[in-house]
């Protein structure tokens, strides 16, 4: 029993978190994030470059990731990409749980873990979906581990690479709360201390980075890879309203959230220093604050986005419950208030992003799974995420069935799942007709792999560009159709 101990605490949420992710397993091909991921991985998988002749502008990472279940089959392979984030999101709850008990007492952190279950585990911030942050958040966790253990500098640096190769607000995170761990370091150990892990951390960075951009260079694809993970992700970014007015003036949502991110980091600094606040929670505030602000980076309120800030929210939570216990005092309270105020400016860039828009509301979700697949009800089966997505699986055999003669093949559709299921040799470098909305570069690009096509599938439920809607009508001709797509040949 005495070895079973340390587990329990653990167990119940790991039960929830898994219980929460189970339905997952059986959903169908409904979310546009991973259809892009898989298409890309697919065509990858048929021996394109990624970046130069398939495209999408996350880092590499997410395609590594689809490309084995590319190569075994969507059938299996899908279901083995949520097992996949499954898995993540236990080693996530695993690794805040190490953090955990080592800094407060059980009941904390065992709140601490069911509150980090129930929503890294639950669909209402997209947790069920393999998205780039169930990624990063057990990459990030498992480094954070590591510097709050203080050894393994050069795993650390590593965990930091593939953070950034997963997407950049993971990054951004960990490189952030390390400038905390360094005043700890600095201050506990002395500097020598600090270099050394400095720079051990660096050589655990820098060494797969450049073997990495050596890869690209040796494909010939260095610039694509550039473009789409610096250059594009820069212009996306600020795609959309990246500015909130104040009095009149307008001020970058980037600086607001700077103000905030300084300010606290500032302020919890001379604290710790004063020995006015413990280095966990010195840690843990700085964590919270700077996922807070990679969340954010992008002012877009993507649900799966506030998945980030769940880990720094979690141990924050767990460290109230610990002052709760030991008596709450007011300087507790105070410093409470000015992270709240200091945090204000963040909270405007996210009210300028807009409302969170809510793809699968949990209640109605989980409902249908126990009436569908506990309880032998069709109609609760054939809802949304899992048997309404039925016509993209028709519609990529349709093509197979009847087209197969005809290579290769356009497919203007914003759904990316049809490219990723036909076997066919595709044309398409930008796997989703929004991509071409982009850039001219890029309606320049797939407008010549347009003209390349022997068919062009043309999905209604798209907005027609008008380039695009010359070129068919010049060069093609309508000889079929299937559902919402109509299946033009070369003239």
């Amino acid at each position: 029993m005495k070895k079973l101990k340390p587990y329990l605490f653990i167990l119940l949420p790991l039960l929830i978190l898994i219980l929460l992710r189970i339905p997952s397993l059986f959903e169908s091909y409904w979310y546009g994030d991973e259809a892009i991921y898989a298409a890309v991985a697919d065509e990858f998988s048929q021996g394109k470059n990624l970046y130069a002749e398939t495209w999408d502008h996350k880092p590499p990472l997410i395609f590594w990731i689809f490309l084995p279940a590319a190569l075994v089959g969507w059938g299996s392979g899908f279901v083995m990409l949520r097992a996949f984030n499954l898995l993540l999101g236990i080693l996530s709850l695993f690794f805040v749980d190490q953090i955990l008990k080592r800094q407060v007492d059980d009941k904390p952190r065992f709140i601490a873990l069911l509150f980090l279950s129930l929503f890294l585990g639950s669909t209402y911030l997209e947790g069920n979906i393999l998205n780039a942050e169930v990624i990063f958040i057990a990459i990030n966790t498992l480094a954070i581990l590591m510097f709050f253990l203080r050894k393994n500098f050069y795993l650390a640096g590593f965990l930091v690479f593939l953070s950034l190769i997963t997407k950049v607000p993971g990054f951004v995170e960990v490189a952030f709360v390390f400038a905390a761990f360094s005043i700890v370091y600095f201050k506990e150990k002395g500097f020598s201390f600090l270099l050394r892990s400095v720079l051990k951390m660096a050589v655990g960075f820098t060494i797969p980075l450049a073997l990495m951009l050596f890869y690209f260079f040796l494909k010939g694809t260095i610039s694509d890879f550039i473009y789409a993970n610096v250059t594009f992700n820069r212009i996306y970014s600020l795609h959309q309203s990246n500015f909130f007015n104040i009095f009149g003036m307008q001020f970058p949502n980037t600086f607001l959230q700077l103000f905030s991110f300084v300010s606290i980091f500032i302020f919890t600094t001379i604290l710790y220093w004063k020995k006015k606040l413990s280095a966990f929670s010195y840690l843990v505030i700085n964590l919270f604050t700077a996922e807070v602000f990679a969340s954010l980076l992008s002012a877009k309120n993507y649900a799966h986005y506030f998945l980030q800030i769940l880990p720094g929210a979690a141990l924050l939570l767990a460290i109230f419950l610990q002052n709760m216990k030991n008596a709450l005092n007011f300087k507790s309270i105070g410093l409470s208030l000015v992270i709240v105020v200091f945090l204000i400016p963040s909270f405007l860039v996210f009210r300028s992003g807009g409302e969170i828009a809510i793809h699968a509301p949990p209640r109605k979700y989980y409902s249908l799974f126990l009436r569908g697949y506990v309880f032998g009800d069709k109609s609760a089966k054939d809802q949304f995420w899992w048997g309404k997505q039925d016509h993209i699986v028709k519609a990529a055999e349709f093509l197979d069935n009847n087209y197969l003669k005809y290579n290769p093949t356009y497919i203007y559709t914003s759904k990316p799942w049809v490219i990723a299921l036909t076997n066919r040799n595709l044309t398409n470098k930008y796997v989703a007709w929004f991509h071409l909305e982009y850039r001219d570069l890029h309606l320049n690009e797939d407008l010549e792999n347009m003209r390349r096509a022997e068919v062009f599938v043309l999905d209604n439920d798209n907005p027609l560009l008008e380039s695009v809607s010359n070129l068919v009508n010049n060069e093609f001709e309508k000889v079929d159709e299937f559902g919402n797509y109509d299946i033009y040949l070369k003239k």
